[in-house]
């Protein structure tokens, strides 16, 4: 049983479970799926395979009806099921299952392919080679890694790759990647990872090294059309550097600076992974003090919190920074759970006898277990020195899991203005934590379930099953991107300006 960070968890006890754990669950897991995959299963194998999929979930995930009734959940088990009657590739048996999954609600639940195949796709030449951004259910080259000349390519509307069209590749993405609760918005924004881009892309239609693609160059009409080979996602990177290098303060997890005239300050969390900060040799925690202290010195009364593109990362920052606005203490999470301190369907894992330490869970009235030893649970302190003046939070689909966390505290305490596009995360929680890896004994395809159920202690807001959405919704285009220009940021200026 591997046990996937997805950036996400708190320290102390929790982090000594996942080293404990994970040092023993990759070896057999590893091996597990270097065994031979059959590519056209049985009806009994299949329905062996999803009758242990129902197993698993129904057992091991801590929100399964959160989004949806049992009877509505039960419903998709039982038709699905039905329709494995008949023989079906290994592909055609994932996209079913990534269809089932991506109903319960949770965007951290995945399915993934077996290893074999994706080692294929992540160590091949199979990088799609430019990156994308979804506009109004049209696919633009955002970035160009291909031989194509950027004038020529970068701002093209994308109109087929290897004779799929993309309207079709939109609709079907959209039923087979998850996303918390009815949210889309972070279902559009991940496609501008090229790996997720060439994942997805692959998962639908299959592997390529070579793409034919239709495209219609910016601000022109007519259809033209190219042959384009596929990169190892190494060689996509360093392209992407050499051509569109980052500016120095790109290059760190966060960035601060006070407008020349104090009006303002400008604060960019670009992530709050501690990995990222440890390998910035950066401090967040004294990097937020002496921003905060910076801004009570020169008594600046708007700041600006640049979270665009922020996917989450170490849940204890989220809380630190939240802390600095607020003058009182308070609770952060309303409850962090998890169903059972050790699970029968860790026989699907490497680690079937795996369970959590003695002391880091305690039964509740629920009839399940509390997380008492996460940093984030309990009565919590605010931050000297609590900045209060004018807030105004950008924000768009890919912030996520921690970024989503902080969002909603931020949003329900303070009167603070949210502008950009609907958060990517659910406002009232998310299932996140530890992540094993779960696999299904005749296909191998593989499912990544988090074990504990994330509630934020905020109430009162109307979209139970959506992120959060900013009081000013700001589009961007391609253009957009292409320059590299922030209208979020350009807005929250004139909203200053305009004070």
């Amino acid at each position: 049983m591997k046990y996937c960070m997805n950036s996400k968890y708190g320290k102390m006890g929790a982090l000594i479970i996942i080293a404990l754990i994970s040092m023993s669950l990759c070896t057999n897991s590893c091996t597990q799926n270097k065994l031979p995959v059959k590519e056209i299963l049985t009806s009994e194998e299949l329905r062996q395979d999803f009758s242990a999929l129902r197993e698993i979930l129904e057992e091991t995930h801590p929100g399964l009806y959160t989004y949806k009734s049992k009877s509505t959940i039960d419903s998709i088990f039982d038709s699905n099921y039905l329709t494995l009657n008949k023989t079906m590739t290994r592909k055609e048996f994932m996209l079913l299952t990534c269809k089932v999954v991506s109903q319960i609600g949770d965007g951290h639940l995945k399915i993934v392919p077996p290893k074999t195949q994706l080692d294929s796709l992540d160590l091949g030449r199979t990088a799609i080679p430019f990156n994308v951004y979804l506009d109004n259910d049209k696919l633009y080259v955002r970035k160009n890694y291909s031989p194509l000349e950027d004038r020529e390519f970068r701002g093209a509307q994308i109109v087929s790759i290897n004779d799929h069209l993309i309207e079709d590749f939109i609709r079907e993405y959209l039923q087979i990647y998850p996303s918390d609760g009815n949210n889309v918005t972070r279902k559009y924004r991940i496609l501008s990872s090229s790996r997720y881009f060439t994942r997805y892309f692959s998962m639908l239609y299959g592997y390529s090294e070579q793409y034919n693609i239709e495209y219609i160059p910016l601000n022109e009409k007519t259809i033209k059309t190219a042959t384009l080979q596929g990169l190892d996602f190494d060689e996509l990177l360093e392209i992407s550097n050499k051509r569109y290098p980052k500016k120095i303060e790109v290059q760190k997890p966060a960035y601060f600076k006070v407008s020349e005239d104090k009006k303002y300050a400008y604060l960019k969390v670009y992530s709050f992974s501690k990995s990222n900060y440890k390998r910035s040799k950066m401090s967040f925690e004294k990097f937020l003090k002496a921003s905060f202290e910076k801004m009570r010195s020169d008594n600046v009364p708007n700041l600006i919190l640049d979270l665009l593109d922020n996917g989450g990362g170490t849940d204890e920052y989220g809380k630190i920074l939240f802390s600095y606005f607020v003058n009182q203490p308070f609770n952060y999470y309303k409850s962090l759970r998890m169903n059972k301190e050790s699970f029968e369907s860790f026989k699907y894992t490497s680690r079937p006898n795996a369970k959590t330490p003695k002391g880091m869970l305690k039964p509740n009235e629920e009839g399940t277990f509390d997380n008492i030893q996460h940093p984030n649970v309990g009565r919590q302190n605010p931050l000297s020195p609590v900045f209060s003046g004018n807030i105004y939070v950008l924000i768009n689909g890919r912030c996520f899991s921690t970024t989503s966390e902080f969002l909603s505290q931020l949003h329900f305490n303070t009167d603070a203005v949210f502008i950009g596009e609907e958060s990517g995360g659910g406002y009232y929680g998310n299932f996140s934590g530890l992540t094993p890896d779960f696999t299904l004994p005749n296909t191998k395809v593989r499912i990544e379930i988090p074990l504990m159920n994330y509630r934020m202690a905020v109430e009162n807001y109307q979209y139970t099953d959506r992120g959060l959405i900013p009081n000013f919704i700001v589009k961007r285009t391609i253009i957009d991107e292409i320059n590299n220009t922030n209208p979020e940021l350009n807005f929250a200026k004139k909203l200053i300006e305009g004070k």
